[in-house]
């Protein structure tokens, strides 16, 4: 990456952060689905991110989420997974062709079906390993189940319209 990519991905870092904790801290629907955008940072980031700057920055993000949110670690670990898998969820759903001449994943760039087969799965693990963990096993799993698919689905809501309303046709870094 060069200079002008990593001051747009700080740029992009501040701004996530501030989206997730002045607007969508309080943006919970019924005490059961939350929204946490602050992952589509980690899905957004380049395709040519080295694995080691991918979970550094990945850690970083969800230790910053802690400190806003009062968790002990919980949003540092769950992005460090997804930081992790990333990777390998590319290289599993690569179109045939490779990727020619984008540099981030956008929804804009891969159209709407190759993007929600890229996030919601994501989405889905991170909600299902930040919720398991915070609920501290598997007593309440039937409502821990549901609170992580309904919060899956309004996370998932939220980053498509952020992909609308903030991403031009051809993003580059």
């Amino acid at each position: 990456m060069s200079n002008r990519n990593y001051i747009s991905v700080g740029i992009s870092f501040l701004l996530y952060v501030l989206f997730q904790v002045l607007l969508l801290k309080n943006f919970v629907l019924f005490d059961t689905a939350f929204c946490f955008v602050y992952v589509a940072f980690i899905f957004l980031l380049p395709l040519e991110t080295g694995s080691l700057l991918l979970i550094f920055l990945s850690f970083l993000m969800g230790l910053t989420i802690d400190i806003f949110y009062d968790k002990l670690g919980i949003n540092a670990a769950v992005s460090v997974l997804i930081g992790f898998i990333r990777p390998y969820w590319l290289r599993l759903i690569t179109p045939r062709g490779g990727y020619e001449n984008v540099e981030i994943p956008t929804l804009r760039s891969f159209g709407f079906a190759w993007f929600a087969r890229y996030i919601f799965p994501l989405i889905f693990v991170h909600h299902f390993t930040l919720f398991f963990l915070e609920a501290g096993g598997f007593d309440l799993f039937w409502f821990t189940f549901w609170k992580v698919l309904l919060s899956s689905v309004y996370t998932f809501i939220f980053v498509v319209l952020t992909q609308y309303l903030f991403y031009k046709r051809s993003a580059q870094w």
